[in-house]
């Protein structure tokens, strides 16, 4: 293994260049000390330590959680001086959201403790807000608000899954019981403690009412059972990993290395089978679901109809093109479909379903005609009731449905994805109506009675606000607002120029965002260094407030960093994000290309110093960049690349790229491998030898490429890191490996 380079003398001079101040003006009329202007490692390290401080609290663009609201909607309440204020919404008004007294005497007489204020600072309202949960002493308490009566367990131990997830257990809806897996087998659990298996054939390979590893990361499918609204059944999926491939998770640490095997579904091979079930939480039947013969499917997004007559789920073919919905009678298991959706590459498992309380109909977002749109159909026949908007926004999502009046809220997209907006249509189709005006990005939370709303919003050149506002869109009062303060304005950071560029094809304008150091100079020349996710659905630029992110804090040492869009980024459309189906990597590559070419128009961007990186896909394009366009970009710092298609996951893969049999071209095309002896300039790879999501052997695959080529690169492994590295030095070295090889501009 070859160590990154480490010039401790070049190194040092540079850092010393880097603390290098510029003298502000002395204010008048009263003379002032002489203060020094920072620029170079000593801006970058401020806008990474205090930014958001300096912002007021607002932050660098990106938005806090929504107001906690009251279940009656009439007021927001939070946590404050060791106790929770409910503020009126009408008045604004502050009182007590409980009587602190009354649920301390509750508790300290079920425990005997001794408690004089609240020991907790969030909790969870129950039985549509009659009862709040809440968590301390490693009990659950459940408390109902009228009575004063109060209830308590001990909780499951919870267990981490995909991503961090936690899973424990979860309540019944008439709070009576409550539910969880436990070494791959589901079972129940009354408040007194009396325990119930509803399964006992539970494996590491047969896992029931735990997921595995790749439904939670592609399909967003973390839950793996869920309570009946009556709280009289559980359904539940099953997991079979047995005809999986399983992956060695290697622990390298200690004198003997240790071993774990992760079922790990790879493009063309097996998938876990899964099974769909629902059992009688009395009397234990159970009985599966008529999902049909075809077992090389994916089955997810299990859900109960607001009535709980009938059990729902959606069934996604191998190629991904085609889903449909199904509902199944829990006393037989026999199924019904109801819906059926296709489009010509891959369907979004983002798709909202939300079954209207009146047990009649539903709403579902579809992207069949190019956009993502909201269709209102019948339940019961599966009909289309009307196509509720054609605003080729695209659509985001569903906010929520205020069925008293009618209306439903949704977010959608603007201006080529760049900014988010809430808008709300009526049920019969007609009313649509953009409810937030300003350009930039809007995130709403709606109030439970959907008579309030607030809107936290940033642009380019506003910082991050909150607003009240009624559900016409009068605004009752501004909550919070991210102030520049004077010791920012100070710091004399240019605002990042958000530009249009051509696609390399031409057709397309495309979106592009590049800062500035401080010390700009626009006759001198400057290195540049891309930032990239990239991949199917991913989105660079957005109008929201940029003074003071990641990206702003490392061109203060010296460089240009941009961020720039392609054909393929979300918000444009299915259509658009089509354009690189069975072709990853390479639409982008090219895209990123003429964004390089356009920005070398430019007399102050030096393209012989062009540096990428990212993480992740962004690993993978990175690496990419390098090795098939080394004339373009000569500087890559890579975290934890996939290097290869075929080593990745199937869910994953196949969506955009179909199986290796199916797309050969297409697989060795975006394959890193393929290009190996391309490489001419200076890459740095990063990866975890823990990593169970882009496993190590992507890495390894390359070096050995690499090798074979007789390439000269450098390399860092992180023992005992997965996916997301902990280590400080990962980013230190990659600031470092730019300073060195890109030389910037400091003054």
């Amino acid at each position: 293994m070859r160590k990154a380079p480490r010039s401790a003398a070049l190194l040092s001079l540079m850092l010393a260049v880097l603390f290098v101040g510029q003298a502000l003006p002395q204010a008048q009329p009263q003379p002032q000390p002489q203060q020094q202007r920072l620029v170079g490692k000593a801006l970058y390290e401020k806008l990474q330590r205090e930014g958001r401080r300096m912002m007021g609290g607002g932050g660098p663009g990106g938005f806090g959680g929504g107001p906690m609201w009251t279940p009656d909607g009439k007021a927001t309440y939070a946590f404050e001086n060791g106790t929770f204020k409910r503020t009126d919404l009408a008045t604004g008004e502050k009182t007590p959201l409980f009587d602190d007294a009354r649920i301390l005497a509750a508790v300290n007489a079920m425990t005997g403790r001794q408690e004089v204020k609240l020991f907790f600072n969030r909790f969870q309202y129950l039985d549509e807000g009659r009862q709040i949960q809440f968590q301390a002493f490693n009990k659950v308490f459940l408390y109902d608000l009228a009575s004063g009566k109060l209830a308590a367990y001990e909780p499951e131990r919870t267990v981490t899954g995909v991503r961090g997830r936690a899973y424990g257990d979860v309540l019944s809806p008439d709070l009576k019981y409550r539910a969880f897996a436990r070494n791959y087998n589901l079972y129940v659990k009354d408040l007194d403690g009396n325990e119930t298996a509803l399964t006992t054939n539970g494996t590491e390979d047969l896992r029931n009412g735990y997921p595995d590893w790749v439904y939670p990361e592609e399909l967003g499918q973390y839950q793996a059972f869920w309570w009946s609204p009556d709280s009289k059944r559980i359904a539940f999926m099953q997991f079979d990993e047995s005809p999986v491939a399983k992956y060695p998770i290697v622990h390298d640490t200690a004198p003997m290395s240790r071993y774990e095997l992760q079922g790990y579904p790879v493009p063309g091979a097996n998938n876990p089978i899964v099974r769909l079930f629902i059992a009688d939480v009395a009397s234990k039947k159970l009985v599966r679901l008529e999902t049909g013969d075809d077992l090389d499917v994916y089955l997810y997004r299990g859900q109960w109809t607001a009535d709980g007559k009938e059990f729902t789920y959606h069934r996604l073919n191998r190629l991904q093109n085609k889903v449909e919905l199904f509902a199944a009678d829990p006393a037989s298991g026999r199924t019904r479909l109801f819906l059926t959706d296709t489009d010509p590459c891959y369907i979004d498992e983002q798709s909202d379903l939300v079954f209207l309380k009146d047990n009649k109909r539903f709403l579902w977002t579809s992207e069949r005609s190019g956009w993502r749109e909201i269709y209102l159909y019948d339940l019961a026949t599966g009909r289309l009731l009307k196509q509720l908007t054609n605003a080729k926004l695209p659509v985001r999502s569903i906010q929520g449905v205020d069925e008293a009046r009618g209306l439903v809220y949704f977010a959608g997209y603007g201006a080529n994805g760049t900014e988010s907006h809430l808008y709300r249509v009526k049920l019969d189709g007609t009313g649509l109506t953009k409810m937030t005006q300003e350009p930039g990005t809007h995130m709403a939370s709606l109030s439970p009675t959907f008579d309030y709303y607030t809107d936290s919003f940033s642009s380019y050149d506003q910082p991050s606000k909150s607003t009240l506002l009624r559900a016409d869109g009068t605004v009752v009062k501004v909550l919070s607002a991210g102030e520049v303060s004077k010791e920012f304005q100070a710091l004399k950071l240019i605002k990042p120029e958000h530009f249009l560029f051509k696609s390399a094809d031409g057709q397309y304008d495309l979106d592009g965002l590049l800062y500035f150091p401080a010390h700009f100079d626009p006759s001198d020349k400057y290195p540049l260094i891309l930032s990239i996710y990239g991949g199917p659905g991913s989105k660079g630029v957005t109008n929201s407030y940029k003074m003071a992110d990641g990206s702003q804090a490392l061109a203060q040492l010296g460089f240009l960093v941009a961020v720039c869009d392609y054909r393929g980024v979300s918000g444009r459309g299915k259509a658009f994000q089509n354009l690189h189906y069975m072709k990853l990597g390479q639409v982008e590559l090219e895209d990123h290309v003429a964004f390089v070419k356009a920005l070398g128009q430019r007399p102050y961007v030096d393209t012989t110093r062009v540096g990428i990186t990212g993480h992740s896909y962004g690993g993978y394009f990175t690496c990419l960049a390098l090795l098939k366009a080394p004339e373009t970009f000569q500087v890559g710092v890579a975290g934890a690349p996939v290097t290869d298609w075929r080593n990745y996951d199937s869910i994953y893969t196949e969506r955009y790229m179909r199986r290796p049999q199916d797309n050969p071209e297409g697989y060795e095309k975006g394959s890193c491998l393929t290009y190996a002896k391309g490489l001419k300039g200076k890459l740095f790879i990063h990866h975890g030898t823990v990593d169970d999501n882009v496993h190590p052997t992507n890495t390894i695959q390359l070096v050995q490429a690499l090798l074979k080529e007789n390439k000269k690169f450098d390399l860092m492994m992180y023992p005992e890191q997965q996916h997301g590295i902990g280590f400080s030095r990962y980013p230190e070295s990659r600031v470092e490996y730019f300073i060195e090889n890109l030389k910037p501009v400091v003054k």
